[in-house]
């Protein structure tokens, strides 16, 4: 299956000038039955537009889109192969030993 990415909320933080200051995002990955949303906060060094001045891809850019997608295939790769799981004998009998 394709790994579907979709826009959960972007909610700028404006300064008195209505330039953006900080942008928080969720953005989700979905593929067949898991998914994971991924949340960030980004303070803007330079405010300088208004929230209708940026694009989705420059939002996106800002929050290192790249680190995401490594971090949901790693995610999902857990998801698939969960690693193997030791157990604790209970009813094992030192005395059954030589």
């Amino acid at each position: 299956m394709a790994v579907t990415k979709e826009w959960v909320s972007a909610k700028p933080k404006v300064n008195a000038d209505g330039n953006v200051t900080e942008w928080s995002v969720e953005y989700k990955y979905t593929d067949g039955d898991f998914s994971h949303t991924f949340s960030k906060s980004e303070k803007i060094e330079a405010p300088s537009k208004a929230p209708s001045g940026y694009s989705k891809s420059e939002i996106l850019g800002l929050m290192d889109e790249a680190h995401w997608d490594d971090m949901f295939n790693k995610k999902h790769n857990v998801h698939k192969n969960p690693p193997a799981v030791d157990t604790v004998d209970n009813d094992f009998d030192i005395n059954s030993l030589s």
